[in-house]
């Protein structure tokens, strides 16, 4: 192959355009794509596998499931009567196939049931990988997405996921698919974004970005918490991966525990009440 690259020089590229360490067999795996999709690994080349997802596609982890690591789901239910009044804007970075983003929807769909107004809400999910993104927005899921983790919420994934209906393409004999209510896609965005850019003029009241901090280089970790904090209305919250809070240090936000939750917080200016601006929908 023309100008081949080597493992360490991919795995640089890899940190430097994504922000991960990625695993040298995963980056071995990508070596060889572009030596049998391309047969030269010039800087074109490579640039182009890094910008339209083909590296992606082959360097991120995408573990999801519905209602992974449910103490979240109990402290952002805790959450939403203090936004009944003013909507609540939620966004799920590195969301992967879009399981928790689906389970957000769920879970303040189920909420609303009891309430004579709606509570107003949107969801903005991104990921760096485009075809978990497309799949996302499909919203098609096998039996793998539901787990013991995650099961005392299991009455809503009942609620929200149905098979599909016979002579439907996404009917499969070999195993069970299901396919999430269309309800749930109203309210969520999902689009395709890299964590080392900056996210633009949006402000949110919450952000999950669970179990990816930990696949991310230690040279790049505060740059892309930056990119989030920059986002995160004052007031506002990150939530990480239960086994990460230990790792994450920023000086925009200050670890908190409620119930044996930990999280963060963006801290209030001194003197002034924390105040969540009404949500444009």
């Amino acid at each position: 192959m023309t100008g081949c690259l080597s493992i360490n020089a991919l795995s640089q590229i890899a940190e430097e355009r994504f922000g991960i360490k990625a695993d040298p067999g995963d980056v071995e795996k990508l070596q060889k794509y572009i030596h049998d999709t391309y047969n030269r690994a010039d800087p074109k080349i490579i640039d182009k596998v890094f910008s339209s997802g083909e590296a992606a596609g082959l360097l991120t982890v995408n573990e999801t499931y519905f209602f992974r690591e449910p103490v979240h789901f109990f402290f952002l239910r805790d959450l939403l009567p203090s936004f009944e009044k003013t909507g609540i804007r939620i966004c799920t970075a590195a969301v992967s196939s879009g399981c928790e983003a689906y389970s957000i929807a769920m879970l303040i769909e189920a909420y609303n049931r009891g309430l004579e107004k709606p509570l107003p809400y949107r969801i903005d999910a991104f990921d760096i990988n485009p075809r978990v993104i497309e799949a996302a927005c499909k919203g098609i899921y096998n039996t793998r997405t539901l787990r013991e983790d995650g099961s005392c919420f299991r009455y809503l994934a009942d609620s929200y996921l149905k098979k599909p209906e016979a002579g439907s393409p996404e009917k499969d004999p070999g195993f069970d698919r299901y396919e999430v209510d269309p309800l749930l896609k109203k309210n969520i965005h999902f689009f395709v974004h890299n964590l080392m850019e900056e996210l633009g003029a949006k402000e949110y009241d919450l952000i999950f970005f669970r179990n990816a901090f930990i696949y991310l280089s230690p040279r790049y970790r505060e740059r892309i918490l930056s990119n989030l904090v920059a986002v995160l209305k004052k007031g506002g919250t990150l939530i990480v991966g239960v086994a990460e809070t230990a790792g994450v240090c920023h000086a925009g936000i200050e670890g908190k525990n409620r119930n044996d939750v930990f999280y963060f917080q963006k801290p209030v200016s001194t003197g002034e009440p924390i105040y969540r601006n009404e949500i444009v929908f």
